[in-house]
């Protein structure tokens, strides 16, 4: 018997709790209203350290972060945040019709969460956010740190579109896998509870098109773009831009090569034998690198080339 889409939902919502069984310490979730609708946030950390907000990759929601938290906790208070619009417990009403939606949404979230000044690391998809955010409320962020952003600064391969519409239209199996095997290689293997979220996840997505007049999912999520020189130019944060020189979505060193020019106060780093799941990757070295910046002792770092 084919699934019904409220079975789909329903798959998706265990293995998401099923997937916190992976958090290392002690949080609390709560759900913050704004005008595009119901926003999941998951809060741990010292409640006496400066405030880090985690933006996840597409797909991915804020499970995602498992194997950074306990090394981070110590030094913030953190906000891992489920993108409005993304596969994840955040339920949207209306979608963000453009950038300017997109970082109003987040700043909604900030607000409502009463955070001053936060820290804002966002990791592919959630790096595209975090910069579009620091681009328009840059009074509201402390440093930013971008994980291989989507786009950003520059556009995707093909291979990356071939991937992500083959994934969608055949999530079972060798597709699945073989997404898995691009985006990590031989470097690191996916813990199985955060694949299953990941397959029903895209399995919920698939549902959606059959499900377009429902009011709380039928948009899909604001694409990343590329951001003109103008707009880098004119990004007034702090930022740290890691790339890995195993990234697949575009050439690494031409990002570190046009972030240099136009971001006016950015550190990149390329790092070796890293693709575009570096957090997952390598959560140590990530977690160094964002805590090294954020307190101003990043002074070990490479520019790329």
């Amino acid at each position: 018997m084919k699934q019904t889409y409220k079975e789909f939902f329903q798959d998706y919502y265990k293995s998401y709790n099923e997937c916190l069984s992976l958090w290392p310490v002690p949080y609390q979730t709560v759900d913050v209203t704004t005008s595009f609708g119901d926003t999941h946030v998951i809060i741990c950390g010292s409640t006496d350290k400066p405030p880090l907000i985690l933006l996840h990759g597409l797909g991915f929601s804020s499970t995602m972060w498992y194997p950074n938290i306990e090394g981070l906790s110590h030094d913030f208070k953190i906000y891992c945040i489920d993108i409005i619009g993304d596969t994840n417990k955040s339920v949207l009403s209306r979608k963000p019709a453009s950038r300017v939606e997109l970082a109003q949404w987040l700043h909604e979230v900030i607000v409502a969460l009463n955070i001053d000044k936060p820290n804002i690391v966002g990791l592919s998809y959630g790096g595209f956010i975090t910069l579009n955010f620091a681009y328009y409320y840059a009074e509201f962020v402390n440093k930013v740190i971008l994980l291989c952003p989507a786009a950003t600064i520059k556009p995707f391969k093909i291979q990356f579109f071939i991937r992500i519409f083959s994934l969608l239209l055949f999530s079972k199996g060798k597709v699945l896998q073989g997404f898995m095997d691009w985006m990590f290689g031989d470097r690191y293997q996916v813990n199985p509870i955060f694949l299953k979220q990941f397959e029903t996840g895209v399995r919920l997505r698939r549902s959606l098109r059959g499900e377009r007049t429902k009011t709380n999912f039928k948009s899909k999520s604001t694409w990343p773009t590329v951001f003109t020189k103008e707009e880098l130019k004119e990004i007034k944060p702090n930022v740290l831009l890691l790339v890995g020189d195993k990234e697949e979505i575009y050439n690494p060193r031409k990002v570190i090569a046009r972030a240099k020019k136009w971001i006016p106060r950015v550190q990149t780093v390329l790092i070796p034998n890293v693709g575009h799941g570096m957090s997952m990757e390598q959560p140590e070295l990530t977690n160094n690198y964002i805590v090294n910046f954020i307190n101003n002792t990043l002074t070990d770092f490479k520019s790329g080339s």
